[in-house]
């Protein structure tokens, strides 16, 4: 390999997603990238451990490094890194570009020294701040190639405010990378069983690997509140007729009536909100309201419903089209399963959808 790169990516194996998805974007804009499977060919037969060090220590512009705690532990990126920290002090240069996703840190490298964190910016950030870094600007809008995944963001670990940035941010991506879905799970402060499920990382974990790369889930709160119809008559107070102003009054959902302006309608809890979003815009936005049930039960229809969800989305993707085929798809797999699904009327714009549902987020723990 002769070949001088504008970037090494290193890694572990877990995080492959995120290296994938960043090489992919910065290749198809025209920077060149070292990633060990793209040169599988190249590097069969060859000693690892030497031809490694020299495209990290030697054959790179810069050399980012995606640190997480299965990265500190691995054989092969601990020759990467030292090898990278061996040309950043021989050149004294800024050379190694730390992206975290946790809170581990890179050994030998100073904890004064800059980072992305990819708890808060999404990949397509992390490519345009890249294209800053090599090439002095970023691309007015960069070109996503076609397939590539965007690598999801660690939801839970955001904070109400930071996910609205993030949905608002993801939601702009569908003017450049085509349709982009997210959902989330509705509950109420009466619903114990949802807030156990929240509360056990296992569970959420699940749920999250369930909803796959490209659907992203989050949990939103409501309210069940209590209304009374005005009377306008005056009437003698028998018994009877009490019965008759009793009846009155209703309850109601305060999601339903403050952001689908829907008025006396409860709601079940748990319910799931799927918004599909293109060019900017909220095509579909569907409620599936889900029947109360023991967490177990709870957590396997919840389950059930995103791997649903993502496989329809995965199977769309290898024909691609709007978002109205990726519905149409999505609906049959939903209505074949007998899953009940009501149209609600959303924001039209994407970031006025996410910041009028911005109250009501709460990212689960």
């Amino acid at each position: 390999m002769d070949a001088t790169f504008d970037f090494a990516i290193s890694f572990a194996g877990s995080e492959r997603d995120y290296a994938r998805a960043i090489a992919a974007i910065a290749e198809k804009n025209g920077l060149k990238v070292f990633l060990d499977e793209l040169f599988e060919a190249e590097l069969w037969g060859q000693n690892l451990v030497e031809t490694l060090a020299d495209v990290y220590e030697n054959r790179a512009r810069y050399c980012l490094i995606i640190v997480s705690e299965n990265y500190c532990q691995r054989i092969y990126t601990n020759v990467e890194r030292r090898a990278a920290l061996e040309r950043a002090i021989r050149t004294k240069a800024e050379y190694i570009l730390p992206i975290v996703l946790d809170d581990s840190w890179i050994q030998g490298l100073p904890k004064s020294t800059a980072y992305l964190d990819l708890r808060r910016k999404s990949v397509i950030s992390i490519c345009e701040a890249l294209f800053k870094k090599i090439r002095g600007t970023a691309p007015k809008k960069l070109r996503i190639p076609k397939g590539i995944h965007i690598a999801r963001l660690p939801l839970a670990s955001l904070s109400a405010d930071e996910l609205t940035r993030y949905l608002i941010e993801l939601c702009s991506q569908s003017s450049r990378s085509g349709v982009v879905a997210f959902g989330c799970i509705v509950y109420d402060e009466t619903t114990a069983e949802i807030r156990k499920l929240f509360k056990d990382e296992d569970y959420w974990d699940a749920l999250d690997t369930a909803s796959g790369p490209s659907f992203e889930v989050f949990a939103i709160k409501d309210e069940t509140k209590y209304g009374q119809d005005v009377s306008t008559t005056i009437e003698l107070f028998t018994a009877a007729s009490m019965n008759r102003a009793q009846s009155r009054g209703y309850y109601f959902s305060r999601l339903l009536n403050e952001y689908f302006q829907e008025e006396k309608t409860t709601l079940a809890y748990p319910s799931v909100l799927i918004f599909l979003v293109e060019d900017g815009n909220v095509t579909h936005c569907r409620l599936i309201p889900l029947a109360r049930a023991t967490l177990e039960e709870m957590f396997l229809r919840l389950q059930e419903l995103f791997i649903e969800i993502a496989e329809s989305i995965e199977q769309w993707r290898t024909k691609g089209g709007p978002s109205s085929s990726l519905w149409e798809s999505m609906k049959d797999r939903l209505l074949n399963k007998k899953y009940t699904v009501y149209i609600e009327r959303a924001p039209r714009n994407a970031q006025d959808a996410v910041k009028s549902l911005a109250s009501f987020i709460e990212p689960a723990p």
